[in-house]
């Protein structure tokens, strides 16, 4: 290789290598303030004559226990819950507030949600009395972050999705799943 061409392919090469890093570091911000998931889920269990209570949930809150996905371990707690009759139907309209709290200590998430409650067949239409144990149940909603509510590294975050519980005999289980972007 002679003198000149020898530095046009350095210099080519030294191109290419920074337009790589040039790309990469693109990408790299680009992931950073692209919106991450919200994935979870938790589990409540009903002891048979008991309230529903599960350590480290407060024993006078309806709290699952689970994780999230880059949080670990977490508990997820009803703050506010609405029922309405949908005429017609054995189902119910439904709002939620729930706060998602990471053992960790990383903050707290506020989701609101809006969605239906329907017993599964005909089951809401049973002559069982109102403490027999284990009534079903699907609830299907779709969650809003509230980061003006929320805490920690979740404050002023975004993000929806879809949070639905379904409950039969002694256990509850939720699953989040959708977006959630932080500001921070």
């Amino acid at each position: 290789m002679s003198g000149t061409s020898g530095i046009r392919a350095t210099t080519r090469l030294a191109m290419a290598l920074c337009g790589v890093v040039g790309a990469l570091m693109a990408a790299s911000a680009f992931a950073s303030a692209s919106p991450s998931g919200l994935n979870g889920s938790f589990q409540v269990h009903f002891p048979k004559g008991h309230p529903a209570s599960n350590a480290p949930c407060a024993p006078d809150a309806f709290c699952g226990v689970g994780s999230v996905v880059g949080y670990g371990k977490a508990t997820i707690t009803i703050l506010d819950e609405t029922f309405s009759e949908i005429p017609g139907s054995p189902c119910f309209d439904t709002t939620s507030v729930e706060a998602i709290d990471p053992l960790s200590g990383a903050g707290e998430l506020v989701l609101d949600e809006l969605g239906t409650f329907c017993p599964p067949g005909r089951s809401g239409d049973s002559h069982a009395g109102p403490s027999s144990y284990g009534h079903p149940g699907h609830w299907r909603r779709t969650y809003t972050v509230n980061g003006g509510e929320s805490s920690g590294v979740f404050a002023g975050a975004t993000g929806s999705g879809r949070a639905d519980f379904d409950s039969a005999g002694g256990v509850g289980t939720w699953k989040i799943r959708g977006s959630l972007t932080l500001t921070g």
